[in-house]
């Protein structure tokens, strides 16, 4: 699961983003033995060092964006606060559930997708931020931020190439089956959402390349993936409506919705990749 790309240049954080990883493969890795009897108690060893392990790696990374003036601090730690609660809400869950299979796999896809992403995009911006901010210039075209974004995210996850992801507008050729999810605009003036369709092929082919797992075989995981993809590319969309309006705009958190509750109707950004197709609308 471990790419360099997920390099950021320093040693320590590194190192310890590798291992972050190492835990992950140990949960896949049990994911397939659920009907043995000591899974339970692997399960539980490998919780634990992710809540001790995710605690050190964000102190020292806290510290190092600190010692070098990262603007970006405070909302960087906010996701590392937000991580931490969310894994001790899913602790609460298998415990409760007695490590019911299906919560298994929806923490592993949620888990996986976060640390992926977290490790892939966000943390590349800390040691070249400074760099990033100065550079920094607004698109003539909106819609172009929204393809490059969709295009940056599918890379990072799964190791795609952009030059090999096509996006196209206007287009009324539209998918007639798919992965739906539904993010609303919740303070906006008038009822809004984003809404995003993944094709199975590329449903199936993006939980694949990033957990090596069977999305067939563990749906849920394939679903709680593609809650947290959604997130991602929906948090990034708002961040640059946010930017174009010149006013905050906040999304919900992403709905499992059928097809049919998707007004594709209006034109949408379509997403051509080599493992399927996707649509995000703005409806």
């Amino acid at each position: 699961m471990w790419k360099d790309s997920y390099l950021v240049g320093v040693e320590l954080i590194d190192n310890q983003h590798k291992r972050l990883f190492e835990a992950i493969t140990s949960l896949k890795d049990n994911l397939g033995n659920l009907e043995e009897t000591h899974y339970k108690e692997q399960l539980r060893e490998t919780i634990a060092f992710l809540k001790d392990y995710c605690i050190t790696h964000f102190k020292d990374e806290q510290n190092y964006m600190q010692s070098i003036g990262f603007k970006g601090y405070d909302e960087h730690k906010e996701k590392h606060d937000k991580l931490l609660g969310d894994v001790g809400e899913y602790e609460k869950k298998l415990l409760e559930t007695d490590f019911g299979h299906e919560v298994v796999e929806c923490f592993l896809g949620f888990l996986a997708t976060w640390i992926i992403y977290h490790i892939g995009v966000e943390d590349q911006q800390i040691p070249k931020k400074e760099r990033a901010d100065s550079t920094a210039q607004k698109s003539d075209r909106i819609y172009d931020d929204y393809a490059n974004t969709v295009k940056s995210i599918l890379s990072t996850l799964a190791g795609l190439s952009e030059q090999d992801i096509c996006c196209d507008f206007d287009n009324n050729k539209h998918l007639d089956t798919g992965i739906c999810y539904s993010l609303k605009l919740i303070n906006m003036s008038n009822p809004c959402s984003i809404d995003i369709v993944f094709s199975n092929s590329l449903a199936q082919g993006l939980v694949k390349e990033m957990t090596g797992i069977d999305a067939a075989r563990f749906v849920n995981v394939m679903y709680m993936t593609l809650q947290e993809v959604s997130g991602f590319i929906g948090a990034k969309i708002a961040e640059l409506m946010s930017i174009e309006s010149g006013s905050y705009v906040i999304i919900g958190v992403p709905e499992h919705v059928q097809l049919s509750d998707i007004n594709n109707t209006t034109d949408g950004l379509i997403v051509h990749a080599e493992l399927g197709e996707m649509e995000v609308f703005l409806n």
